[in-house]
């Protein structure tokens, strides 16, 4: 609520209309062939894949046959070899070159790998482009892919395509001792014992909202060998890569090494690609219709996200602004290497160095767990905010309420923007840009994560902690995580969209994707952070209250915070009795149920003129009907507010100026400001009911102002016109508004009046916390005064003018109350 008059949304795209491309589940599998005697007909008995546009990448096994023949031709944009109704898209070309592992011996394991080079390049689209290679010897991933044809008799050939979901086996497989060379897996491969050699491992690799597969090994069985439900070994394609490169290049092509880096590949056909399935929303024979909205990683800026900097320390901590001098982050954020975090920095928005003053951490937390994980950073300086940098809402539910999380991240530009199918991308921008991903909340039981965070966690996981992933795997760069970045979602609420952040990044890697991330939830800390933040707060469930048992009802007291007051009935001082139900400090006098009530906080007994008030809500019924309609359509003037009035004020030369406006709030009483009618030299004599000119005239009997009022701070700026005679409702058509007599709370959205040479106008605006006003007004606040937003920021509001709050009557739809 503080900050709600600032524009908050969560960007929508508009959904685009492609060209639908032809889909092969594995456009990059190739089918090896011998050709029998003139060509009549063609063994299918190996399978590869298509690395480079006239490249084959296979087992050196598939190099020859049992009559150490070589193969000499390839087959792609094929599905069921044994059919001829899928062959629209097939392309087979001539093998001019077989190019083993120079340390590949026959019958042996090691360096079971070969390139077929083509008679030419293949034509590219979406039935055939080349896969990428996965380049670094690590293999962390969970879950990955199979693929080849299966066959049941291998001097006939191939069939049907093979595709099966396999893991990491969690022994060694025969034969296969170095995990440096090979990959082990198991699984659903039971059926690739009936598969060929040269069958694929890969994984399907996520950026731009498409889908690159990434091969990570090839299958390496001696001498063709396969025992059922045993876990089968691939050969690693990471220590093959320089060479597959070399080889390539060594042929005339341009096949440079960072053309094999992952991103770089990826993007080179990301335009054949396809789009994830979640993007899709629609889908004929010839077109697709993708919404960008959908896709698991957005490109949007955090802005109320800075760094924190440790000296000449580089830092990978950031914190979340969470208050104009307060950021939030981990404890571990707050020092590092022994030294406190210096500044935050927010270049984009021109705070380069802003200091850090004061270092909190939590009391609990211990260097190196991830327990209690959670700091505060006080600064010198103010933020200011604006639309384009708004503070993060903190979280505080048990219970989370959102299905998913959006998670701060950072990866490269060129990576993550939405692709429209429109071409291959020959330039690189690898600059970084902010992310802004859809993660899934994850239960604690399906929360893995490496072995070296649980020497941090002792005992595991806990209720204080986060748990989210995706299962889709990213292009390496795609997006990263930092320490502290928040972890939330846009939340709508009071007719807006607000940002908040429910927990802060603790660990994982790609910013959820394959494997789960953890952060530190923030509500599970909620009375830590509320206990440095708001120096009055107190967790514990009773109030601190003081008993002063010499004093008497009616005598004259002192509240804790200084101010006079005098002993009452707690009836009659609703704000105490509030302060009492959420455990702020109170002074009893003698008995239980005579407070100390502030002079200001004193509800007094209610009298004939003040049962008018009282009762105000359920008076002048047909009035509101009437006017419901004419209320807030155009302006205050136009409308004829029926509970505003002119103030007409006699100058010394007999005329009368109408320089200030009032409320009617009984028949006989018009409330305005001290300041306007001070202002005007001599007490006003007569009222006019309405802002016309042509309104009817009452006049005044007495004016009374507050005798507390003040010029220079302008507290209690309240003056009572008291009238002659009563306004006669029917007549006139004005009546009054009632009055907000409610001390502990007030209406968060509320209604004010602009009249001035150049505005009749109506404008929202939201209440304010008072110590947030007293700094931007440069002066104190009391807690008489209300301190309201109120846009633009050069509106001009005139002392005496309405401020209202329009209240739907419960037993109708068709009338409404104003409370002043």
């Amino acid at each position: 609520m503080r900050y709600y008059k600032y524009d908050q949304y969560e960007p929508v795209r508009t959904s685009l209309v492609r060209p639908r491309q032809t889909a092969r589940e594995v456009p990059h599998l190739a089918a090896i062939g011998w050709n029998g005697v003139g060509n009549t007909s063609t063994k299918w008995r190996c399978a590869g894949t298509l690395v480079w546009e006239s490249f084959i990448l296979t087992s050196a096994r598939c190099t020859v046959d049992e009559s150490n023949a070589a193969p000499d031709v390839v087959r792609m944009g094929d599905v069921d070899l044994g059919s001829e109704e899928d062959n629209q898209f097939v392309q087979e070309l001539k093998i001019v070159e077989v190019i083993r592992h120079p340390e590949f011996r026959e019958g042996e394991r090691d360096h079971d790998i070969a390139l077929l080079r083509l008679e030419s390049n293949v034509t590219l689209d979406s039935t055939v482009v080349p896969a990428c290679l996965w380049n670094q010897d690590a293999v962390h991933y969970r879950a990955m892919h199979v693929t080849g044809w299966q066959t049941t008799d291998r001097s006939v050939g191939l069939s049907k395509l093979l595709k099966a979901e396999v893991r990491p086996a969690t022994g060694g497989c025969i034969g296969a001792n170095s995990s440096l060379q090979y990959v082990c897996v198991e699984g659903s491969e039971s059926q690739t014992c009936s598969s060929i050699d040269g069958k694929l491992l890969q994984v399907d690799l996520h950026h731009n909202a498409k889908m690159t597969p990434f091969i990570v090994g090839i299958s390496s069985s001696p001498n063709g060998s396969c025992v059922r439900d045993e876990p089968s070994s691939y050969t690693k394609i990471s220590a093959y890569v320089d060479w597959i490169q070399r080889t390539i290049e060594s042929r005339g092509e341009s096949a440079w090494s960072w053309k094999f880096k992952p991103a770089e590949c990826a993007l080179r056909y990301v335009n054949l690609r396809q789009y994830e399935p979640n993007v899709i929303i629609a889908r004929t024979g010839t077109q697709e219709t993708v919404d960008p909205s959908l896709a698991r990683m957005q490109i949007l800026y955090s802005a109320s996200v800075v760094e924190i900097r440790f000296y000449s320390f580089i830092s990978v901590c950031f914190g979340v602004i969470i208050d104009e001098q307060t950021v939030l982050t981990l404890a571990q954020c707050t020092t590092q290497h022994g030294r406190r975090a210096q500044n935050v920095r927010h270049d984009r928005l021109g705070y380069a160095g802003m200091p850090v003053v004061d270092h909190y951490n939590h009391p609990g937390y211990r260097e190196g767990e991830h327990r209690n994980n959670i700091g505060l950073l006080k600064l010198r300086d103010r933020f200011d905010f604006r639309d384009t940098l708004v503070p993060f809402c903190i979280g505080h539910e048990a219970e989370l309420p959102l299905d998913e999380v959006k998670v701060a991240g950072q990866g490269r530009w060129d990576l993550n923007f939405f692709s429209e199918h429109d071409k291959s991308v020959d330039v690189f921008q690898p600059m970084m840009a902010p992310l802004l991903p859809r993660a899934e909340i994850l239960s604690q039981a399906n929360c893995s994560y490496r072995a070296d965070v649980k020497v941090g966690l002792p005992g595991g996981l806990s209720d204080e902690h986060l748990c989210y992933g995706n299962e889709q795997y990213l292009v390496p760069e795609t997006c990263s995580q930092d320490f502290g970045r928040p972890i939330g979602g846009f939340v709508d609420r009071l007719d807006k969209t607000f940002r908040y952040t429910y927990a802060l990044t603790l660990f994982g890697r790609d910013c959820g994707f394959g494997s789960p991330a953890v952060g530190v939830r923030l509500a599970h800390h909620a009375h830590w952070i509320k206990s440095i933040m708001l120096p009055e707060y107190r967790k514990d469930t009773g109030s601190v209250y003081f008993i002063n048992s010499e004093l008497l009802e009616g005598d004259t007291c002192r509240h804790v915070d200084g101010a006079g007051g005098t002993c009452v009935d707690a009836s009659r001082c609703p704000a105490i009795r509030y302060g009492f139900s959420v455990n702020r400090q109170v002074v009893f006098c003698s008995g239980p149920s005579i407070v100390c009530c502030p002079y200001e906080n004193i509800v007094n007994e209610t009298s004939a003129a003040g049962r008018e008030l009282d009762d105000c809500a359920g008076m002048y019924r047909e009035e509101r009907e009437r006017t419901a309609t004419m209320m807030y359509s155009n302006g205050p003037v136009q409308d004829d507010n029926p509970h505003m009035v002119q103030l007409g004020t006699e100058t010394s030369d007999g005329q009368m100026r109408w320089n200030c406006r009032g409320t009617i709030i009984s028949r006989t009483t018009v409330v305005t400001g001290c300041q306007c009618l001070l202002n005007q030299g001599n007490k006003p004599t007569v009222v006019r009911l309405g802002m016309s000119e042509m309104a009817s005239i009452v006049e005044v009997d007495k004016v009374i102002y507050h005798p507390d009022y003040s010029n220079s701070t302008k507290q209690y700026d309240v003056a009572l016109v008291r009238l002659k005679s009563p306004i006669d409702t029917a007549a006139s058509g004005k009546f009054p508004a009632c009055l907000w007599t409610n001390q502990t709370h007030t209406p968060f959205k509320m209604i004010q009046t602009v009249i001035n040479e150049t505005a009749d106008d109506y404008t929202y605006v939201t209440g304010k916390y008072n110590s947030d006003c007293a700094w931007s007004v440069g002066n104190a606040i009391s807690q008489s005064q209300l301190c309201v937003a109120i846009e633009p920021q050069n509106t001009i509001v005139s002392s005496g003018d309405p401020l209202f709050w329009s209240s739907d009557r419960h037993d109708s739809d068709r009338e409404r109350v104003e409370y002043l």
